[in-house]
């Protein structure tokens, strides 16, 4: 069957088809009240027609007289046609409460019904990429967690996190954003950004939110599940330490040390190793338990050293991801990030994840629709490779890019190539904590 997930349902007969097959499809919550509002109509009707044939004959056949009979049938009708009518309502707000950009309802619906059955998907990164991955595979499954990071320090968010002593919250805006049904508007409220010239400048509302969020409902976790029910959220978001401070520090070939997360991401030479201060920080419990139930798991995309990796600098979250029977799939970027990963190819992002996580994973998905960018963006396309060497898992070449914009994955592509991936009970070994070694394209 089509993809209801990026159309509406249109006019002309292959649509009129279609919409009779989604009609008809098991499970759709909607025929079972049509039949009833039918028979209620009939037992209405019915009760219409007994009082329409015996006006001379109070009693008519049998022992209750024909006005008892007619009144009885109408009311049961009516009882049953409005039952059916009410729920007839709250299937179709449903729907519409779920359609977005002129999405038919009938589309959304399908939609809502295919994420409840969906499989239980684990997203670990931060920053935009996990974010565009999120859009896409929300329209999936409803079973959805996302796992940031919470060592960022510029920006609106390093502000908060200094004045306030909180958590950064503009990697765990970014997913609430991604896996929100609220209408556009409250999202475009929620990414809205103060005027550089006010004494707010610079910061988000969402960030502002989530600030007031974390001290009034008394920790961040706490902050992120009551904006999830203002955004409608479908899925959870949960940062993967409720350690606050922590910084990300880094070394670079030539020995150089860097603290913060913005000075890793910029780094002047190309770094050797990255680590979390202070030693001891324990991952959230919450974000544990969901990799443990989790069918599927996503590592990426997104800034490797600054978004992705810090994640698996808790050694329990790269122990949990280990231990799972789900595939684990490495979603490579499509483009080099500036200073983060120059000159990098599919192999260098695996061999860079491996190094600091001690993770092997099943799966890495790499862009197949590679193309020149130009020179003054400072990123080059990641090469298309269908084989990595010294990796013993499956690589997935694939055409993922956004085609509006080659540096980013497109949502709905990559949901697609990952939600095609075998996911069985158990596949069988546990994934293994120690690297594979150094990997190379051949």
């Amino acid at each position: 069957m089509a993809d209801l997930s990026k159309e509406s349902l249109g006019r002309g007969p292959a649509n009129r088809r279609l919409r009779i097959r989604v009609l008809m499809r098991p499970g759709l919550g909607l025929k079972r009240w049509l039949a009833l509002l039918a028979l209620g109509l009939a037992l209405f009707s019915l009760g219409v027609g007994f009082a329409m044939t015996a006006p001379g004959d109070p009693a008519g056949p049998g022992v209750f007289p024909a006005v008892v009979r007619s009144a009885a049938l109408m009311l049961a009708g009516m009882g049953l046609g409005g039952v059916a009518l009410h729920r007839i309502y709250g299937w179709v707000v449903r729907g519409a409460s779920q359609s977005q950009g002129g999405m038919d309802i009938l589309a959304a619906v399908e939609i809502m019904q295919n994420r409840g059955r969906g499989p239980r998907v684990v997203a670990i990164g931060g920053g935009t990429g996990v974010s565009t991955l999120l859009r896409g595979i929300k329209r999936k499954t409803g079973n959805l967690t996302a796992i940031v990071t919470i060592a960022d320090d510029g920006g609106s968010s390093g502000r908060l996190r200094d004045e306030l002593h909180m958590p950064p919250p503009g990697d765990a805006r970014n997913c609430l954003i991604a896996l929100s049904e609220a209408s556009p508007l409250m999202e475009e409220l929620f990414d809205y950004r103060f005027n550089a010239d006010s004494n707010l400048g610079g910061h988000s509302l969402g960030n502002l939110l989530l600030a007031a969020l974390y001290e009034k409902q008394g920790g961040f976790q706490e902050g992120l599940e009551a904006a999830a029910e203002i955004l409608a959220v479908s899925g959870r978001v949960v940062p993967v330490s409720n350690n606050i401070g922590l910084v990300l520090m880094g070394e670079t070939v030539s020995g150089r040390v860097l603290k913060g997360e913005s000075a890793v991401g910029h780094a002047p030479d190309p770094l050797r190793r990255i680590w979390l201060e202070p030693a001891g920080a324990v991952a959230n419990e919450a974000a544990l338990e969901a990799i443990r139930q989790a069918e599927l798991i996503v590592i990426g995309p997104g800034s490797l050293y600054t978004s992705i990796i810090p994640n698996f600098l808790l050694p329990e979250i790269g122990e949990a991801v280990a231990a799972s029977q789900a595939p684990t799939v490495f979603v490579c970027n499509v483009a080099t990030q500036p200073y983060e990963t120059d000159g990098f190819g599919a192999a260098e992002h695996l061999m860079a994840f491996q190094a600091h996580s001690g993770v092997s994973v099943s799966h890495v998905v790499v862009n197949s629709k590679t193309r020149d960018l130009p020179q003054e963006w400072g990123q080059a396309a990641v090469p298309h490779v269908s084989h990595i060497a010294g990796f013993k898992g499956a690589v997935i070449a694939a055409d993922v890019v956004n085609d509006g914009f080659p540096t980013r994955h497109d949502p709905y592509k990559l949901a697609d190539v990952l939600m095609s991936i075998e996911r069985p009970p158990s596949n069988g070994r546990p994934k293994s904590r120690e690297t594979t070694g150094p990997v190379r394209v051949n």
